[in-house]
């Protein structure tokens, strides 16, 4: 499955990138595309095709992203992950979450930033940030009722 309606995204532009939804999380930014496909299933919205596809994506992701130490208690750093510029494999292979996201109304937008915040984390394909902005958690009026 791919994404036919994302225009290429420019590559080498030394710019990080995020994908993310339009409501914020408990982060106080909005929640990215992990985070808002898994809201989607955990709410039982997912048909039992897109809950697979979901998982077949987020495994493989599992089993070649290194998994940021600040998630292991749960995030109470709130960082909040980026991808770098030079994560174009990665990056190509979330089109199907962009998809899936996208058949269930949910709008997903590719964020570009040379500066996202303060770095407390970094591999070779992401960084983990504290967001130098964040605002309240969305209650009930995301698309889905997500939070």
């Amino acid at each position: 499955m791919t994404d036919k309606s994302r225009k290429p995204l420019p590559q080498g532009d030394g710019l990080y990138l995020r994908f993310q939804v339009r409501y914020c999380g408990r982060l106080g930014v909005p929640v990215g595309i992990f985070a808002a496909c898994h809201h989607l299933r955990r709410d039982g919205r997912l048909t039992t095709e897109d809950d697979e596809l979901f998982r077949e994506v987020d495994s493989w992701f599992i089993a070649r992203l290194p998994y940021p130490p600040f998630y292991a208690d749960g995030n109470t750093i709130r960082a909040v992950s980026w991808f770098k510029p030079a994560a174009a494999g990665l990056i190509a292979a979330l089109a199907p979450l962009e998809d899936l996201l996208r058949r269930y109304g949910v709008p997903c937008d590719a964020v570009r930033s040379p500066d996202p915040g303060t770095i407390v984390y970094e591999d070779d394909f992401q960084i983990g940030v504290l967001p130098y902005v964040r605002n309240p958690p969305a209650r009930a009026t995301t698309p889905m009722g997500q939070r």
